[in-house]
């Protein structure tokens, strides 16, 4: 699970930014603030360690099926000025480290790298570390090009100081030169970089735009791993539950019925199910207040918060799903249930959820949910984005055990109270006017 989460001039958050992550972490804040670059980092990390390229030092994307498309390296520092670079930090564990009879368990790791580039913006690592109880392991580029290594149990030899090939591998790696260099700490050193690479290739995103649904759908017999940037995988996810090959056989349908309990509590329907017409084609049907209707002929907010549900049960636990607002096309009382779904997948699931969100209603329920005593601070961050000078300011907001607010921003949630006095006022103000001309 990831701990902590710290940015550098990474585009609207200019200078170093830090902040902790739990197991059910909320962002808010107005439109434009920063929130959805606050947890790109992330993202653009697992992108990176998915390059075919072990070289590249980030992955921008802007290729068919990546998620991010980030441009040029100056439309990603902030202010655009590349010589200024970019850093990012994260802090993730507990993690075992070491072979045969004697591994090491480590509570927690602290990984950073720090990325400059030249005139021709092309991104490379300055250093790379991974700080540990036992000490940091890490990689820095030297004026020449070169790479200098060091780890725990002191200098190396001269020979072995500083090389070119020693140059990191997708800003997460040690290149093997590096760890043959390092000698018996090279493979601590290589078993941190793994454990790394391991924690983002299970991450998750679902994005704001979830994809449209379809009425029928081919089952081509392939196992799903995620479900896509826009949820385009969550049926096949649930087909394959369904009529896919399972070691164990209990778990067949398991997946279906799950996701149709959760929609059923979050009142968009009373049941879902998947329904085989051909040998290779299915549809879903979902029945609301008897009637029984295909999805797409359903309202939007179904097929939008699918996803979203699908999401909740199908990843791993112990893995880490980034939402970007899953209460879109939700009506208030829908998003508010979300609450209580996104908690169970916290506390019953061991799911790490990372929520961006505008829903109040959502995150009044996780306020009650806190005094309610189904979900704890310290297993619940929420914080406020607002943007200060052009820049993005992050401001954790204060929750006690009872889910009261104590540094509550000016018009978090807009003018509720004054509206309601100022809907009042004109009303009376009219009546009385109404009056004097009756």
């Amino acid at each position: 699970m990831f701990t902590k989460l710290g940015l550098r001039n990474f585009k609207s958050w200019r200078g170093a930014h830090a902040f902790d992550l739990r197991p059910l972490t909320l962002v808010l804040g107005v439109n434009s603030a920063g929130k959805t670059s606050l947890l790109q980092p992330l993202l653009l990390l697992k992108q990176t360690i998915e390059s075919p390229d072990r070289l590249l030092s980030l992955n921008l994307g802007g290729q068919p099926g990546e998620m991010l498309d980030l441009g040029r390296l100056s439309d990603v520092v902030s202010g655009g000025d590349v010589r200024a670079g970019l850093g990012f930090h994260l802090t993730f564990g507990p993690v075992s480290i070491g072979k045969g009879a004697a591994p090491r368990t480590l509570g927690s790791v602290d990984y950073e790298v720090e990325v400059g580039a030249g005139e021709d913006e092309n991104p490379y690592v300055e250093r790379l570390s991974y700080a540990t109880v036992e000490g940091a392991y890490a990689v820095a580029r030297q004026r020449d090009g070169a790479y200098a290594l060091s780890a725990p149990g002191g200098p190396l030899p001269d020979d072995r100081r500083a090389r070119r090939t020693y140059e990191p591998e997708r800003s997460v790696g040690f290149s093997a030169d590096a760890v043959a260099a390092l000698g018996a700490a090279g493979a601590d050193a290589q078993d941190l970089a793994l454990a790394l690479t391991r924690e983002l290739q299970r991450l998750a995103y679902l994005g704001p735009h979830r994809s449209v649904p379809t009425r029928h759908y081919a089952w081509t017999g392939r196992s799903i791993g995620q479900l896509g940037s826009s949820g385009e995988h969550a049926i096949p996810a649930l087909i394959a539950s369904l009529v896919g090959r399972h070691a164990d056989g209990s778990e067949r349908g398991r997946l279906v019925e799950q996701v149709s309990a959760g929609l059923a509590r979050l009142g968009v329907a009373d049941r879902m199910e998947i329904e085989r017409q051909a040998t290779t084609f299915f549809q879903v049907m979902i029945t609301f207040q008897g009637h029984r209707t295909n999805l797409l002929d359903v309202g939007f907010g179904v097929s939008q918060v699918l996803p979203v549900v699908t999401a909740a049960y199908f990843a791993p636990e112990g893995s880490t799903v980034i939402m970007s607002e899953p209460e879109l096309h939700l009506h208030p009382l829908a998003q508010s249930a979300l609450g209580d779904l996104l908690i169970e997948a916290v506390r019953e699931r061991g799911v790490q959820l990372l929520v961006e969100t505008h829903s109040e209603h959502l995150f009044r329920r996780i306020q009650t949910l806190m005094a309610e005593e189904r979900i704890t601070p310290d297993e619940c961050a929420m914080y406020f984005a607002r943007c200060s000078g052009g820049d993005s300011v992050l401001e954790p907001l204060q929750v006690n055990e009872y889910g009261r607010v104590a540094n509550w921003p000016d018009k978090f949630f807009g003018d509720t109270v004054g509206e309601v006095e100022r809907q009042m006022e004109r009303m009376l103000d009219r009546m009385e006017k109404d009056e004097q001309r009756g």
